[in-house]
């Protein structure tokens, strides 16, 4: 019998801070947004509104350096494409490995995800 199923029994420490919205954000970022019923198009636009959301975007920064890289790089590439300050965006990018690549699933249709390392669309 072969199973595929990934089960974590608990949340990241980290995101104990985070409101459940927010942590169920994050846990999105992780799958690269493949538990999304909507478009590519629809999702990225609806990720991109929940985290325009006021004081969203800094809280999940806040605890990203406990996030994948994969992360971390949407993180940046929403980012971007909100406006975020460069100051606010600069320890993301330097977080990550300049010869990585990273699949963004559903959110590589983001604007600025070839700025933060996205492999290409399939």
């Amino acid at each position: 019998m072969v199973c595929d199923t990934v089960i974590h029994t608990r949340r990241p420490e980290t995101w104990a801070t985070l409101c459940e919205t927010e942590a169920a954000l994050l846990d999105f970022l992780r799958r690269g947004g493949q538990t999304s019923e909507l478009s590519p198009e629809r999702t990225v636009r609806r990720t991109l509104a929940l985290l325009s959301e006021r004081g969203r975007f800094d809280r999940l920064l806040r605890v990203a350096d406990a996030e994948p890289p994969r992360v971390r790089a949407m993180l940046g590439a929403i980012g971007e494409q909100t406006g975020k300050t460069p100051a606010a965006l600069r320890r993301l990018r330097a977080s990550l490995n300049p010869l990585s690549r990273f699949d963004f699933g559903l959110l590589a249709g983001l604007s600025q995800a070839r700025n933060w390392q996205a492999k290409g669309r399939r």
